[in-house]
């Protein structure tokens, strides 16, 4: 057992330790008491503030550990879907997507209240394969070969002279213009190179119904959903081939707007090429910008032809041997003649 003497000097060695904390920590004032200085105020802040937020952490923790103990979560995982693989018999509907258009949400943008957003995306696969058709006929497919190509039953086309669609005092009916339906007809649309010169990109869909009171008022006939799409050709050449008959025309960069139609189970319609507006492009960067900001803003993407040969296989089909040469009156007239002379109806 310590001796007293060693207690003590023990209790005065304790006694002087604390007074040098004190006198760190706390100086006395005029009145002899003890005030904390200003770093020891400092330090005591930082230190409740740790231990209030540990505090909270722990608290967040044991709601968390309490709620997944309690009753298990349902987690949906985002899916990707599928790239269609080149053989259009191959390409799949992507499972879950609705095929009703009433079961769809079309939404505005921030730049029209008319031209919206169909959610969910996975519906515009539909569209897709319809507007990569119009494509492929602009890049040496006949009728018959693209609606082969693609797995079409017929034609994904209506030839119609008006398309009704929203305006701000009521439905207007507009001109729309069609391109030749003889299934045999080929064209191409190539910049003076010979290269591909024609690009898609959605500006916006819209339904063909509106509510009047307390009634559904319908007016877009069989297509309850109708999509308008941008149509980018800065081709400087058109070539036109009927039955070995071949003829080059020039053409100017121009813009213009097709409407599709939505006929149910997926499947979509070309309804025709609005007759107005028509608009001149000067600045291609400029162009393809607004083709690939405005598809965006749509949860759509562009559709040239990079895509069409990595998403369907299909690749521009060579043009006729010397078509830059091929500018006979004769062979545009003689197109011309069996163009109007087909009386098939327009289907393969």
């Amino acid at each position: 057992m310590a001796s007293p003497a060693a207690i003590n000097e023990v209790e005065s060695i304790l006694n002087q330790l604390w007074n040098t904390i004190l006198d760190h920590l706390t100086f006395r004032d005029l009145a002899g008491r003890r005030q904390p200085r200003a770093y020891t105020v400092l330090a005591g802040l930082i230190l409740s503030m740790l231990l209030l937020g540990g505090g909270i952490a722990l608290a967040n923790q044991r709601l968390l550990r309490q709620e997944v103990h309690a009753a298990p979560l349902s987690v949906e995982l985002p899916t990707q879907t599928a790239v269609p693989t080149p053989s259009p018999s191959k390409v799949p509907t992507p499972m879950g997507c609705p095929t009703d258009a009433g079961d769809w949400t079309l939404v505005p943008s921030y730049v029209s209240e008319t031209y919206q957003i169909i959610q969910p995306a996975c519906v515009y696969q539909g569209l897709e394969r319809t507007v990569a058709w119009a494509l492929a006929v602009r890049e040496g497919y006949s009728r018959a070969e693209a609606t082969r190509e693609l797995g079409f039953a017929r034609m994904p086309m209506r030839a119609l002279q008006e398309v009704q669609i929203p305006a701000e005092a009521g439905p207007l009916a507009v001109p729309v213009s069609f391109i030749p339906t003889n299934p045999y007809f080929t064209e191409w649309r190539l910049t003076n190179e010979g290269k591909p010169a024609v690009a898609y990109g959605l500006r916006g869909c819209f339904r063909t119904s509106n509510v009047v009171g307390n009634r559904l008022n319908t007016w877009g006939g069989d297509y309850p959903v109708v999509c308008l799409v941008a149509e980018d050709a800065v081709n400087t050449k058109i070539v036109y081939s009927l039955f070995n008959h071949v003829y080059t025309a020039p053409a100017v960069p121009m813009r213009s707007f097709l409407l599709f139609g939505y006929l149910g189970g997926g499947e979509w319609v070309w309804l025709g090429t609005q007759t107005d507006p028509w608009q001149p492009i000067t600045d291609l960067h400029a162009n393809a910008r607004d083709r690939l900001t405005m598809a965006g803003l749509y949860d759509s993407r562009p559709w040239d032809a990079d895509w069409l040969q990595d998403t369907y296989g299909l690749i521009l089909q060579p043009p006729p041997q010397g078509w830059q040469d091929m500018t006979s009156e004769y062979e545009k007239q003689t197109i011309l003649d069996g163009l109007t002379d087909d009386t098939d109806g327009g289907q393969p």
